[in-house]
């Protein structure tokens, strides 16, 4: 299946001005405002962060969700070794709890950080992704996202 993604650069633009708007009023912020949790399910918690799913933002993805960390701080670079370890401790939970309740194959989880690197909020969350074999996408990792992302770029230049 041949997935047209326009990668032309412009995306940047928009990830810095969500992230400039999310700076600029922080009270609005979906992840630092506990009240919009209420807009998805907090499934498990601990002293330190909680892992929510939120059909809003899933995109396709079924029982995608996200860690994050009670204390707001912008990424994974600025988490406390305790939060590092509270976050690493609930996502041994999602595991646990995702295998017994959807049984994926297989798992994609990671952090983007700054608008760069994908970020659009200023608050760390690691998302966690069940994978099926049956999806489209399955076997290919973010690696391979952006190696293809690099190679159609190399061709384009030449």
């Amino acid at each position: 299946m041949d997935v047209p993604v326009t990668l032309d650069g412009t995306l940047l633009a928009t990830r810095q001005q969500e992230w400039a708007a999310h700076l600029a009023a922080p009270h609005q912020n979906p992840l630092t405002t506990r009240a919009e949790f209420a807009g998805g399910e907090v499934l498990l918690d601990n002293e330190l962060c909680v892992y929510t799913q939120d059909a809003r933002y899933a995109e396709g993805l079924p029982f995608s969700g996200l860690i994050v960390p009670r204390r707001p701080c912008e990424t994974v670079f600025d988490l406390t070794p305790e939060e590092a370890a509270a976050t690493h401790a609930l996502l041994a939970e999602v595991q646990a709890y995702l295998d017994a309740t959807v049984q994926p194959d297989g798992y994609t989880v990671g952090w983007n950080v700054f608008p760069v690197g994908g970020q659009h909020i200023p608050h760390v969350h690691l998302h966690v992704i069940p994978r099926w074999a049956t999806d489209a996408s399955a076997g290919a990792g973010v690696r391979s996202f952006l190696k293809a992302a690099v190679r159609a770029d190399q061709t384009r230049r030449r």
